[in-house]
């Protein structure tokens, strides 16, 4: 282990870094919530039910920009204060405009077409997850700092539930829909699919840039 190298953080990360980061530390805190959400009545949409599906992107996004780099504290604070409003606000347009940009393919998506879609669906997920992969890697490859090991830990995390998600898919028809319930199901493939690539995205694009 001492002649692995020394980890070192970019002032600005690159994207899909910053991408695999928003992703998995915004699943850490999602996921918990979206079990919560079991708990409560179902789509009541009360403050506490749509903040367990909201908080949990800015959260992702602070821890993200907490542990990317190991510049002084007081830098990375104003950074996520200035960060996390711009990213989210934009996460939100890369969401709208990716959703905006399947209505073509929608009537395929029908219940009767489900086994024809669901392995493209899947492949779709994985290929989204990728990403994560390479950054696990890259973190393996160097000495551990306590940023880097808690973000090899939720990449880690990361990976394993997206691996458990896809293989419930893939076990057949409405194996997924009989372990949970209706909204739960839409917030979790929405998740994959939707949430977490689209802030990734912002967050990357964001930090790549340098603004601060």
């Amino acid at each position: 282990m001492s002649d692995l190298p020394e980890v070192t953080i970019a002032e600005e990360p690159r994207f899909f870094d910053t991408y695999s980061l928003v992703y998995a530390f915004t699943l850490a805190f999602l996921a918990p919530g979206i079990a919560s959400i079991a708990n409560l009545p179902f789509r009541t949409y009360t403050p506490t039910y749509v903040s367990l599906v909201t908080v949990p992107f800015l959260l992702g996004l602070f821890a993200t920009f907490l542990t990317d780099s190991d510049e002084p504290i007081r830098k990375r604070l104003i950074r996520s204060a200035i960060l996390i409003p711009i990213a989210a606000a934009t996460g939100v347009a890369v969401l709208f405009t990716g959703s905006l940009s399947v209505l073509v393919i929608t009537p395929f998506l029908d219940s009767h077409n489900f086994t024809a879609t669901t392995p493209i669906a899947v492949a779709g997920f994985a290929l989204l997850a990728v990403p994560l992969v390479f950054a696990l890697i890259k973190r393996l490859r160097v000495k551990l700092t306590w940023q880097s090991a808690l973000q090899l830990l939720v990449l880690a995390a990361a990976l394993v539930m997206v691996g458990v998600v896809l293989y419930l898919m893939l076990s057949g028809a409405g194996v997924l829909k009989g372990m949970a319930r209706k909204d739960l199901v839409i917030y979790i493939t929405g998740a994959l699919t939707w949430y977490l690539p689209s802030f990734g995205i912002a967050a990357g694009a964001w930090r790549r840039v340098g603004l601060v």
